[in-house]
C-alpha cells in the first residue's frame, strides 16, 4: 500500500483525534487506522516512531488489548506460551487451501 492508496482525504492526525476521543472500541478499525497513518508518515518521510498520530492510535490500540497487563512478566510469558502452542499445532495439521 502506498499513499495513494489511502481513502481519500485520510488525515492520520484528525484519524487520531476520532480514535481518542471519544474512544474507539473496535479493534481492527483502531489496526487498521493505525497500518493507514504509519504509510501517510512514511509517504511524508516522518519517523513513524516519533509521529504524534500514530502515537495516539497505538495507545488506543494498547488500551484496548490491555497490553498494560502483558508488562507483567508472567502475563507475557503466558501469551508467548499459548501462540508457541497454537502455531506449533497449526503446523502439524494439515493447511487448508484457499481458492484462488
Amino acid at each position: 500500500m502506498s499513499a495513494a492508496d489511502l481513502p481519500a482525504g485520510f488525515d492520520r492526525h484528525r484519524a487520531a483525534l476520532d480514535i481518542v476521543d471519544p474512544g474507539a472500541c473496535n479493534p481492527s478499525g483502531v489496526a487498521l487506522a493505525l497500518h493507514q497513518a504509519c504509510r501517510q508518515a512514511i509517504a511524508e518521510g516522518v519517523s513513524q516512531r516519533d509521529d504524534p498520530a500514530v502515537r495516539l492510535i497505538g495507545l488506543q490500540l494498547a488500551f484496548l488489548l490491555n497490553v498494560d497487563r502483558i508488562l507483567d512478566g508472567a502475563e507475557y510469558a503466558r501469551l508467548v506460551a499459548q501462540c508457541t502452542a497454537r502455531a506449533a499445532e497449526r503446523q502439524t495439521s494439515p493447511v487448508m487451501e484457499t481458492a484462488a
